[in-house]
């Protein structure tokens, strides 16, 4: 299910204040980027929630969101789940896939070497509760940061930067620089850890064909292990039916199918060696997230989509901007492989007069036929709509006053359901004449409905007969990530100082699946002050029937509990 609120979008839009700060009561460890949404969802978007993974941007210290991190939003921008405390690191990569017949999430998670554009880490598994259940390692080598795919449920490819020594006089090189990258990638099994392929690009591509020389102010001067020059910079890998491998090296401007047996080159699109016909109108570079989507019966026609970054940049160390097109874009291209030719199918270009991205970026053809595309570093997402390339949502991953400048190395749309292990975070807050109870569940998808209850000891006869009941306070809708009932304060002491509040979560058929545990009720400091933050997204509810609540023994426990 989908959630828009035009009110809300207005709120997104042009928020009163860019501050991330306290966003949520009951959640204040909770501090995700805001999106600012420039065209909101319509009723064409895909079903599902969106993916992100936000980090600074690479301006300066203060530069990115306030708490890097995964995150699901709703199309309206409000939070869903956010990976704080279960993932660690930098963070890509999330989506939701399967694995072995169940829905699970994927991510990368470990250290980011934006010098040189790659990582090490290991990927991860979480199922619905957002437990991990695997983790996937390489044999005897470093995992980066690009590409972790599952195949048919079981298996999982990555990538790998590799050092390895190599004069490199004969590529411009000087005779002190002897370290290339070997770009590898992997196949194995998640279970055993079993290894299911293993390719190197040293064996297909030849180094001759980079457009990046081994100079110590681009990708790396070759003179040490650490500084090794990275000829072809693998980003992403794909496996087609017949178990061929589709892979993007970024600076050879090529993308490359290669065998699944014996990983032998089968064809090149793109670079210096092409083996297809390019028109000059049609010219690509330093692209990302190459990706196989179909092939004719015959295999003579195949069709790929990919993001084409068009531009490189040096910014992070310390150089300029190389440019092959004016803006970025995802692509979708048809090869005939009867007369060796390559045609544009569709071309997908930012609004707002188009984007740049110099680093990162993909773009996801969806089920209904949308087109999903994150713009990398340039930090914003797109769906167009697949038949004419109408941009049908489009929002920057602005942070706010707080650290603007922020990016994404890929965004996706999944259908998915959260269950989390746990449980809702609940706060009541006095101020005033009011009450207002605030409660939140991280990743929570299924909850409907929200009811609040106060918990209070009732003595009868003597301290060995004190019983505690429940009094309920009011039920609210729920529609967003914080849910909110304000409650007259007479009514809140009527109760009693000993009363205890907490809520509990009903799915759309009035089933139980939650419950927060009991908190005393706090005043309002920031409320004192005359710093009282704006209401929850969905406005605190009153209760029309809170007077009339009954006390009901908690010995007959409330909806099962």
């Amino acid at each position: 299910m989908r959630y828009f609120c035009a009110a809300l979008s207005l709120l997104v839009l042009h928020p009163p204040f860019a501050l991330a700060d306290w966003q949520y009561r009951s959640r204040p460890d909770l501090t995700p980027p805001r999106l600012n949404i420039t065209i909101p969802a319509t009723d064409e978007v895909g079903p599902g929630f969106i993916f992100v993974t936000p980090y600074p941007s690479f301006e300066g210290p203060r530069a990115g969101p306030e708490q890097s991190a995964a995150y699901i939003f709703r199309d309206n921008g409000d939070l869903v789940w956010s990976s704080l405390g279960y993932l660690a690191g930098w963070i890509g990569n999330l989506q939701a896939v399967r694995y072995k017949g169940r829905p699970v999430l994927q991510a990368f998670q470990g250290t980011l070497d934006p010098y040189h554009g790659h990582g090490f880490g290991t990927a991860v598994l979480l199922d619905q509760s957002y437990q991990q259940i695997a983790t996937v390692q390489s044999l005897s080598r470093l995992v980066s940061i690009h590409e972790f795919r599952i195949v048919d449920e079981r298996t999982a490819i990555f990538e790998i930067f590799q050092p390895t020594p190599l004069d490199l006089q004969p590529y411009g090189g000087s005779k002190n620089k002897q370290w290339i990258i070997d770009g590898i990638w992997q196949e194995i099994d998640i279970e055993t850890g079993e290894l299911i392929f293993e390719g190197h690009s040293l064996d297909f591509s030849d180094p001759s064909n980079s457009a990046i020389p081994p100079d110590p102010s681009r990708a790396g001067s070759g003179s040490t292990s650490t500084d090794a020059w990275d000829y072809f910079h693998v980003n992403s890998i794909d496996k087609d039916s017949e178990g061929n491998y589709l892979i993007s090296g970024r600076h050879t401007s090529t993308i490359y199918k290669l065998s699944g047996r014996d990983g032998s080159l089968i064809w090149q699109l793109g670079g210096r060696a092409s083996t297809f016909a390019i028109p000059d109108a049609i010219k690509f570079g330093y692209q990302h997230d190459a990706r196989f989507l179909s092939r004719s019966a015959d295999g003579a026609i195949e069709t790929i989509s990919f993001f084409d970054n068009a531009a490189r940049s040096d910014r992070q160390r310390g150089g300029g901007l190389d440019q092959i097109n004016p803006q970025s874009s995802a692509r979708i291209f048809r090869l005939n492989h009867t007369d060796n030719t390559a045609t544009e199918v569709q071309r997908f270009l930012g609004p707002d007069g188009g984007l740049v991205a110099p680093s990162q970026g993909n773009a996801q053809v969806l089920p209904n036929g949308n087109v999903f595309v994150n713009w990398g570093q340039a930090g914003a997402v797109t769906e167009f709509r697949g038949r004419d390339a109408t941009p049908v949502f489009h929002a920057y991953l602005d942070s706010g006053a707080l650290a603007p400048g922020v990016q994404s190395y890929r965004g996706f749309r999944y259908e998915w359901e959260g269950r989390p292990r746990e449980g809702p975070a609940v706060v009541a807050l006095r101020a005033g004449g009011e009450t207002t109870v605030y409660v939140s569940w991280n990743g929570d998808t299924v909850a409907a409905t929200w009811e609040f209850y106060a918990r209070v000891d009732v003595v009868e006869g003597g301290f060995e007969d004190a019983v505690f009941r429940t009094q309920e306070l009011g039920a609210v809708a729920r529609t967003s990530f914080e849910t909110s009932l304000a409650v007259a304060s007479e009514e809140i002491r009527g109760l009693g100082d000993s009363a205890r509040i907490f809520a509990v979560a009903l799915d759309a058929a009035g089933q139980v699946i939650g419950k927060s545990s009991e908190v005393a009720i706090q005043d309002d400091i920031r409320a004192a002050v005359g710093r009282q933050p704006g209401r929850s997204k969905e406005g605190p509810s009153k209760a029309g029937t809170a007077g009339q609540s009954v006390l009901k023994d908690s010995r007959a426990s409330t909806k099962d509990l």
